[in-house]
């Protein structure tokens, strides 16, 4: 279906969120994807960075001068039309399941999260939630104004990679004390949730409570 662009808001350096008005309302469940196609030869798949609670529809997305569709996403104005289909997707939030969790996102892929957690805040869904959010530092990285807030269900570390080093082991066993009794969710650039899985099996969390996405072609 079409949608208008309804607001273009820059997120920090290269980074877009794009929020949209569907001529028809979509229902998702926080964390899931759409696909957003621009042309008839150009078309790409993002998750949906808005909550459902919200009333927008939103993806957020890293400029690539490399990418022939980027390129013209970063030409579209407020009032233009794109067209959506989805959405699809099983890395979302059950509110049912009130199992503590862990979060790890690495660069982008704190768009899930994002939606994930806005959700819970707004809803007031009694789900306890750790987010540990790694970028290069806090200039390239999105939404970090809306984690500022420590509450008793929600708690966020920010590493910045280039002063701290990667998520490690010691990390998180520091950061995050209870981490063997949360559920895992990983997500980012293919290089980052390799490792990231790599670790936890290597520190011993059960398969079942490992969740992870890719983000490619970012």
């Amino acid at each position: 279906m079409n949608a208008r662009i309804k607001q273009i808001v820059d997120e920090v350096k290269d980074i877009k969120s794009f929020r949209l008005k569907p001529e028809q309302k979509l229902s998702y469940v926080a964390g899931q994807w759409m696909y957003v196609r621009l042309s008839t030869d150009l078309r790409h798949h993002f998750t949906i960075s808005a909550s459902p609670s919200e009333e927008f529809l939103q993806f957020t997305t890293k400029f690539r001068a490399e990418s022939l569709y980027k390129q013209a996403l970063w030409k579209k104005k407020e009032g233009d039309e794109v067209e959506v289909n989805g959405p699809f997707g099983s890395f979302v939030l059950d509110e049912k399941d009130t199992t503590p969790r862990l979060f790890i996102a690495g660069g982008i892929g704190i768009t899930p999260f994002r939606s994930m957690i806005k959700y819970a805040t707004d809803r007031q869904i009694n789900l306890p939630i750790t987010l540990l959010y790694s970028g290069k530092n806090t200039g390239e990285m999105a939404f970090i104004s809306e984690f500022n807030v420590q509450s008793s269900m929600f708690s966020v570390w920010v590493i910045e990679t280039v002063k701290e080093g990667r998520i490690d082991a010691k990390k998180i066993q520091d950061l995050v004390p209870d981490w063997r009794d949360r559920t895992w969710w990983v997500c980012g650039p293919p290089p980052m949730v390799e490792a990231m899985v790599e670790l936890a099996q290597k520190m011993g969390v059960d398969a079942n409570k490992l969740r992870s996405e890719e983000f490619t072609g970012y």
